[in-house]
């Protein structure tokens, strides 16, 4: 009988210790190698209105395996950003990622905020082109290249807005804050013509 509590107390341990070693504590948000993560994508037009697990490589996710419309998945990240937009004296980082389907050029962006919580890297909110469509009325185009920034607990994003794809005539800045836990606008977008 003693043999079996041995057994399984060492048991427990060597368990213990694999998820200890499968999980590592993170001290802050940089810890994270975000071009080699796991992102949610889920998208009426892409993912049959399910939740996809996308594995990205090198800042690059593609599905070659399943055609979809003589075309493939593909997601791309495309910035990174970090700072405090808790107010905790932490910081998150922002991921913002292109997909959409590749011999289209109907493409769509996410932004994926990222917090250190409980010394675990956790997903803690995505902001969704659509979401910004809705609130701020603009048709938008998918984010520039670099389009992040966190400055004084604000989130900035920047996308292509009006004239034709995939020459937008205005670059707009929409700005966001973290408030009870959602992401919501904080003040007006900045919008540049591109001359």
């Amino acid at each position: 009988m003693m043999w079996y509590v041995k057994f399984n107390f060492v048991l427990l341990c060597v368990l213990l210790f694999a998820t200890v070693a499968a999980y590592p504590k993170c001290r802050n948000v940089r810890d994270a190698d975000f071009k080699n993560w796991v992102y949610p994508l889920k998208s009426d037009d892409l993912t049959e209105d399910k939740m996809k697990w996308l594995r990205v490589s090198n800042g690059l996710y593609e599905d070659q395996t399943v055609p979809m419309r003589l075309s493939y998945l593909y997601l791309r990240i495309v910035d990174i950003a970090f700072g405090d937009l808790t107010g905790d004296g932490k910081e998150e980082a922002a991921v913002t990622a292109i997909y959409g389907s590749k011999s289209s050029t109907f493409h769509l962006t996410d932004t994926y905020i990222f917090g250190c919580v409980a010394r675990k890297i956790k997903l803690i909110g995505i902001l969704k082109q659509e979401r910004i469509e809705i609130d701020s009325g603009m048709d938008l185009q998918e984010s520039i290249t670099n389009p992040l920034s966190i400055r004084n607990g604000v989130l900035f994003i920047t996308h292509g807005t009006e004239g034709v794809r995939p020459s937008p005539e205005f670059t707009t800045t929409f700005r966001y804050k973290i408030t009870r836990s959602r992401l919501v606008p904080y003040k007006q977008p900045l919008r540049r013509r591109n001359d």
